[in-house]
């Protein structure tokens, strides 16, 4: 060993190396298990550290960093050198079980630091001065890594080949894992990489922390709810300052090194479909709002109509979000939101129509049976709703599985549904509910909620259970509207005359609700009255089609 010495002085490549001590050696030694897959030794001399580390390990993986092309000469041919300079190597990129590291003194604190950030191991094991604990340079290291420090031997190197009474501990830096026993150790320890990404590239944090504080709103609620109250023009200026933002941030992506794009998979083509997807996607939003704000055409479709309304509005992509086609698409909005209406009655007739809820026509002598009934319900005709109702969903009320974002107020999402159709419906048929969303309340297990009239007189009534039911109970006078009305539209009956005799209703009754004219116009719309002229054909929306000033579109009925 000393005859290495003198040939590594004379070769002007003595980096202040203290050899490690057998005793060192033996305590390390004794740290790493017979099943080791790798070891690296950063500042591995000859090697002989290292050699003696991986003696019960016949199968461990040896790495070598050495500075000293002198003591990497003579090192055992098992040690694959992966470098000589500790500062130009990517510890990250170098994943091994164990580090060994004795470093030099007088830059110990910056290579434990380094080891400590970058190292991808399990443990490292560290023989460095007893002044480490003092460190914050090192302390900084262990809390960025989430990593333990133990001391697991203190001494000296008075026994040395180069002796020193300098005192040492050996530091065992255990990294973060998730202590699982997976074959694959990599998977168990938290990549420093990473890690070091996230520390660095903080602008998704900084996107977190700027978002609504209620992480369960997606991007349209969180939009919806700034611009509660808000009128147009407020709602145009929003959506451009997303839509020049977009523009910017993609702009920005090109001023990177179109090389080192193209290496970590964006090209022009990907660019340019994400760019499309986002543009559309913010009109629809856009639009989606302002159709939730056109309380006078929303509240009377069903949730299925509105969606095929919205999908026929965004069907072309083109139509931009201004002041002035906002009163286009108003106008055709009303052009088109008629044909839904009777469409939609007789959807949530047919919906809610069940076995034991319905009653034959008196003339309809076809036998009922429940199995038939099930599987071939739109083939049976001639039949009236009980106002007392139990339909089954696949599920109703939250059980407390991991799907609780499906459940508002604990009650499923395609029950809200159906009460907004039926809130929807109901209304056009003059019983208007007025009562508290059914997603805004706290539903509890077979406990009835009501949804009443703005006198507060009911005009049904929910209640869910675990098992998939509703049960719903709806005013008589409403299940008798909706009962005439779709046996109009199925043309199940012809004249006032035979809803009195088939159906058993009083002929007051029929008369109102087989002539009840459901359909809206242009004078239902706030937002199209006043000194505005309305075209009697739908524009196209653009710049010149129509002229409107903001305070004749601050007219629509908001919620």
């Amino acid at each position: 060993m000393n005859d290495v010495l003198v040939a590594i002085k004379a070769s002007d490549q003595d980096f202040e190396w203290y050899p490690t001590t057998d005793e060192m050696i033996s305590v390390v030694a004794r740290k790493i298990p017979m099943n080791a897959e790798s070891i690296m030794d950063i500042g591995a001399g000859d090697g002989r550290v290292l050699m003696a580390l991986a003696k019960k390990c016949e199968d461990a993986e040896l790495y070598g960093i050495e500075k000293s092309l002198g003591l990497v000469q003579v090192q055992d041919k098992r040690i694959i050198p992966v470098g000589t300079e500790m500062y130009e190597q990517n510890l990250s990129a170098l994943p091994v079980q164990y580090i060994f590291c004795n470093p030099p003194y007088s830059d110990y604190e910056e290579w434990t630091r380094k080891i400590i950030s970058e190292g991808y191991a399990r443990k490292a094991y560290l023989v460095i001065p007893q002044r480490w604990s003092e460190s914050n340079l090192i302390a900084d290291a262990l809390h960025s890594r989430e990593a333990t420090a133990n001391v697991i031997y203190s001494g000296d190197f008075s026994a040395g080949d180069r002796q020193s009474r300098a005192k040492i501990d050996i530091v065992e830096i255990v990294y973060k894992s998730d202590n699982s026993y997976r074959r694959d150790w990599k998977s168990c320890v938290a990549d420093p990489f990473d890690q070091w990404f996230d520390q660095n590239i903080d602008m998704f944090d900084k996107v977190k922390e700027k978002r609504d504080p209620d992480e369960s709103k997606n991007f349209a609620e969180r939009i919806a709810l700034k611009l509660r109250g808000t009128d147009i023009e407020e709602m145009v200026e929003s959506y451009q300052e997303h839509y020049n933002k977009l523009e910017k941030n993609y702009r920005a992506i090109f001023q990177l090194d179109g090389e080192l794009l193209l290496e970590v998979g964006v090209n022009k083509d990907t660019v340019r479909q994400g760019l499309k997807k986002k543009l559309r996607g913010l009109k629809v939003t856009y639009w989606g709002i302002l159709f939730d704000r056109l309380d006078s055409i929303t509240s009377r479709l069903t949730t299925k109509s509105r969606k095929q309304l919205l999908d026929k509005l965004v069907a072309n992509n083109t139509i931009d979000f201004t002041v002035k086609n906002a009163l286009a698409i108003g106008l055709w909005a009303i052009n088109n939101v008629n044909e839904y209406l009777d469409d939609q009655l007789v959807e949530l007739f047919k919906e809610l129509a069940t076995f034991e809820g319905a009653s034959n026509y008196k003339s309809n002598q076809k036998t009922w049976v429940k199995h038939y009934w099930r599987y071939n319900a739109d083939d049976h005709s001639h039949f009236k709703l009980d106002y007392r109702i139990v339909t089954s969903k696949w599920k109703a009320m939250y059980d407390g599985g991991y799907s609780q974002y499906e459940y508002p107020g604990d009650l499923h999402s395609n029950c809200h549904d159906m009460i907004a159709d039926m809130t929807a419906v109901f209304s056009n048929l003059g019983f208007k509910v007025f009562d508290l969303h059914s997603k805004s309340r706290e539903w509890k297990r077979g406990k009835w909620q009501n949804f009443t009239d703005i006198s507060g007189e009911t005009v049904f009534q929910v209640k869910g259970f675990l098992n998939g039911n509703l049960h719903i109970r709806v005013m008589p006078s409403a299940m008798q509207a909706l009962n005439i009305k779709a046996a109009q539209l199925l043309k199940w009956v012809g004249s006032i005359e035979e809803i009195v005799e088939e159906m058993n209703i009083d002929k007051p009754t029929a008369e109102k609700y087989f002539n009840w004219n459901q359909y809206i116009t242009v004078n239902n719309l706030p937002l199209l009255q006043g000194s505005v002229e309305v075209p009697s054909e739908l524009p196209e929306p653009d710049e010149d089609t129509v002229s409107i000033a903001s305070a004749e579109l601050s007219q629509i009925e908001m919620f």
